[in-house]
């Protein structure tokens, strides 16, 4: 590699597994087909010698105030970003607020400021982009991918005593988007009891757990792990529930990318976001919101081997030609070089200053503050743990606390993969020199 090469930051507040896909795998392969320097790391490890190094960073849902001298210190040393974010957390519905750290009005307007400073900002569905175009001008519609390294090429051995459904979700302990089909999937198990198996992956619903036809898998938080067993599990039916509401209405169509890549036939609520990809009867169902429509929907396709064949087929091989890493890394890299070429141009009229290790900011008033040191790595989580468990013993009391707890553990484990993932960057990048 030489040194022309872009020096890109990531700077994340967690791994979760959307941004595991759409952001850090991407970057790494940029990293290690020789297109940018790769730098990744969590809010909590950051340092100002990382921030010094970069030309261009990256942001993904980042807005938590303890950590808000992570942005003021970018914006001081004028460091262009690109902004990630694949859900509305302005729209974020009271269930959800209870799992997101320290979500109020605090960490709405720094994102509002992540919004407005970034030179790009990269979402995936028309109601963001509406969204976010009132804050910044700079914002580009995206899809996300599909890594078909983790999955197989030739199609499952499926089971041929019994039709496999399977309901998939990173929601655990709680999960409104059951209950959209919670009453047909009862009586899809009661009507077929003797050909059909329902497979609960993450959330386990309390109303199935006698049923013997239900099977309950654990949720798996390393996204690689997760989706090369769920490709070769054979599931013939999946279930993809969603409001109709904005801040569902504002997610990736993840679901659909997953199911037609594993080659299993989709029942999807009818929303903009699978609405806008599917051909119903072709490359899955759409349906209403009612347990009639999902019903209805569920027994058509285990009733009908064909129909549910030519959908696995036909979504199969509509996700193999729309998506994949590689259109999203190439979308990636040009998104960077835009952003450095107008951050250079923009710099050959302005007079820049040598960065200081601790910058200082010009506030709303007009008025000079310095910017706090960033965090240590161990001091950081430390902190990050604290305030939530404090945050969770204020907000309901020691179970809520003891929830974001464990929150807080799963997050130390999706930590300690991102470090293995940097560790194989930089193999890659020395094997490359």
């Amino acid at each position: 590699m030489t040194s022309t090469l872009p020096r890109v930051l990531a700077i994340l507040p967690n791994l979760i597994p959307s941004t595991t896909l759409t952001v850090v795998k991407p970057l790494l392969a940029l990293q290690q087909a020789g297109h940018i320097r790769l730098d990744l790391t969590l809010e909590s490890w950051l340092s100002p010698r990382q921030l010094a190094a970069a030309d261009v960073l990256v942001y993904s849902r980042n807005m938590l105030a303890i950590y808000r001298a992570a942005l003021d210190a970018a914006r001081t040393w004028g460091k262009p970003f690109i902004y990630d974010i694949d859900d509305n957390l302005f729209e974020l519905p009271s269930l959800y607020q209870q799992d997101v750290f320290q979500l109020h009005e605090q960490s709405i307007a720094l994102l509002d400021e992540y919004l407005s400073a970034a030179a790009l900002v990269r979402v995936y569905a028309a109601p963001m982009q509406e969204r976010v175009q009132k804050l910044n001008t700079q914002v580009v519609r995206v899809d996300g991918p599909v890594d078909w390294n983790l999955v197989p090429s030739a199609p499952p051995v499926r089971d041929t005593r019994r039709v496999r459904i399977v309901y998939a979700t990173s929601r655990v302990t709680q999960d409104d988007l059951a209950s959209v089909f919670l009453e047909a999937i009862q009586k899809i198990l009661a009507v077929y009891h003797d050909r059909v198996a329902f497979y609960c992956w993450g959330y386990h619903p309390p109303e199935l757990r006698a049923n013997a036809n239900v099977h309950f898998l654990k949720y798996v938080d390393n996204y690689d792990k997760f989706f090369r067993r769920f490709a070769h599990m054979g599931f013939d039916i999946g279930l993809a529930p969603l409001h109709d509401e904005v801040f569902y209405r504002s997610k990736t169509n993840n679901k659909f990318r997953e199911y037609a890549a594993c080659r299993i036939a989709g029942v999807y609520s009818d929303v903009d976001v699978y609405a806008s990809c599917i051909e119903h009867g072709g490359t899955g169902l759409l349906v209403e919101n009612t347990a009639q429509g999902w019903f209805e929907a569920i027994a058509r396709l285990v009733d009908d081997a064909a129909l549910r064949t030519r959908i696995q087929q036909q979504s199969y091989t509509y996700v193999r030609t729309h998506y994949s890493l590689e259109k999203t890394q190439q979308e990636w890299l040009a998104q960077i070089q835009q952003v450095l070429q107008l951050h250079r141009a923009q710099m050959k009229n302005e007079v820049t200053v040598e960065p200081r290790m601790q910058p200082s900011v010009v506030d709303s008033a007009g008025g000079s503050r310095s910017v706090p040191p960033l965090l240590p790595g161990a001091v950081g989580q430390l902190a990050q743990g604290g305030w939530r468990f404090i945050h969770g013993l204020r907000q309901g009391g020691l179970a809520t606390a003891r929830r974001k707890f464990s929150w807080f553990t799963r997050n130390l484990r999706a930590q300690l993969y991102l470090k293995w993932l940097v560790s194989l960057a930089r193999t890659y990048s020395a094997s490359a020199r």
